[in-house]
C-alpha cells in the first residue's frame, strides 16, 4: 500500500535530491506518494512542517537546530535531521558597484574600513540580503564580513528575501550584496548584475547545507515511511553523484515550472560547473547521516548559530551536547 506524504521544497538547485527521487521512481520503489510542495519562503516553510501541514521538508541545516530550541520565534518542535542532502552550494554575489568599491581598495584600506568612512560621511549603510536568519547564508555572510574586516552587527544591515526575490532585488537596488544557494549567483552573474565574491566551500567546506527534516513525532507514527524517504533520497544523492550525463537530466527536471521554472541552461551552470577551475562539482550532494567524527563541526555550526542571539557560547556548547536533531 502507497503511503502519501508531503514534503516541503524550495525553488533552489539543491532540491534536486527530492526532484530526481520523484522523476526516477525511487519515492514510489519504496511505496511512496510523494507530492512536492513549493513554499514562498523558509520561514512558511517552518512554520508548515511545525505545524502539521507538511510531512517533511527540504531544510536549512541551522533551521533544524533553530527549531529544535525555539529561536528566533519559531515554535519549538523535537525535529529530526537524518540526512545531509548537500554540502557546499550557497554563494556570495555583490552589485557592480559593490564590486567596484572592492577592487578598488588601496594598500592599507580595507572594505571594512571603507564602509566606516562611508558611514562617517552620512552614506547609506550597505544592505546585504539572506534567506533566513538561522542559515547557513547568514553564517556564511558574517564570516565573509569579518574576513574583510566589516563588523557584521555594526557597518552593515541584513536583510531577509526569499531565494527566488534576491536577483530582481539586486537589480532594483533594494540590496549591495546577497548570499544564496544556486542558481540565483549563476542568474544574477548570467544576467551581467553581479560579481561572485566568494564560496560555501571557501568559507565553511564540508558544512552541512541543507538536510532532510521533519519532526520526530512524524518519524515515530510512520516509521515505514520514514525509512522509505530516506531510501529514497540517498539513492537520489547517489544518483547525482554519478556523473555529469545524470547531472544535466537533473537540470532539465528543474527546470521546468513545476520546480526552479528557470532555462535549463542556468540551472546546468549551477549543476555542472566546478570551483575556479577543480574537477569536483560546486554542489556535492551527500544523501548521509553526520558522523560521530563530524561532532566538532557540528558543534561549531551550534555555537555560531547561538551568536546570533543572546545565548553564550558556552550556553551553545551546553546545547550542542545534548542536541539530538542530526542523530549523534
Amino acid at each position: 500500500m502507497q503511503q502519501e506524504i508531503r514534503i516541503g521544497v524550495i525553488a533552489l538547485t539543491d532540491s534536486a535530491p527530492f526532484v530526481v527521487a520523484q522523476k526516477t521512481g525511487f519515492f514510489e520503489a519504496e511505496n511512496l506518494t510523494v507530492e512536492l510542495v513549493k513554499q514562498a519562503s523558509w520561514a512558511t516553510l517552518r512554520d508548515k512542517l511545525a505545524y502539521g501541514e507538511i510531512d517533511a521538508a527540504h531544510m536549512l541545516s541551522p533551521m533544524a537546530i533553530a527549531l529544535q530550541l525555539g529561536l528566533g520565534g519559531s515554535p519549538k518542535k523535537d525535529v529530526l535531521a537524518p540526512l545531509v542532502l548537500n554540502r557546499s552550494g550557497n554563494a556570495i554575489t555583490v552589485s557592480k558597484a559593490l564590486a567596484a568599491l572592492i577592487s578598488g581598495l588601496v594598500e592599507g584600506e580595507t572594505l571594512g574600513s571603507a564602509l566606516r568612512a562611508a558611514k562617517s560621511r552620512g552614506e547609506r549603510v550597505m544592505v546585504f540580503g539572506t534567506v533566513f536568519p538561522f542559515s547557513m547564508h547568514t553564517l556564511q555572510l558574517r564570516r565573509w564580513l569579518r574576513l574583510n574586516d566589516v563588523d557584521p552587527d555594526q557597518d552593515v544591515r541584513f536583510e531577509v528575501v526569499p531565494p527566488i526575490r534576491m536577483v530582481g532585488s539586486l537589480q532594483a537596488g533594494l540590496i549591495d550584496a546577497f548570499c544564496v544557494g544556486e542558481p540565483y549567483n549563476s542568474l544574477a552573474v548570467n544576467e551581467g548584475l553581479g560579481t561572485i565574491v566568494a564560496t560555501s566551500n571557501g568559507l565553511w567546506p564540508k558544512a552541512p547545507e541543507k538536510v532532510l527534516g521533519c519532526t520526530r513525532a512524524w518519524a515515530q507514527e510512520n516509521p515505514e515511511a520514514m525509512t522509505g524517504l530516506t531510501n529514497a533520497l540517498r539513492r537520489a544523492c547517489l544518483w547525482l553523484e554519478g556523473g555529469m550525463e545524470n547531472r544535466s537530466k537533473a537540470a532539465a527536471w528543474l527546470s521546468t515550472s513545476d520546480h526552479v521554472n528557470l532555462p535549463g541552461s542556468v540551472l546546468e551552470m549551477a549543476l555542472l560547473a566546478t570551483i575556479k577551475g577543480g574537477t569536483d562539482p560546486f554542489i556535492q550532494f551527500d544523501g548521509a547521516e553526520l558522523t560521530e567524527d563530524q561532532r566538532p563541526m557540528f558543534e561549531s555550526l551550534v555555537v555560531e548559530t547561538h551568536a546570533l542571539t543572546s545565548f553564550r557560547p558556552l550556553d551553545a556548547i551546553q546545547f550542542a551536547s545534548g542536541l539530538k536533531p542530526f542523530g549523534f
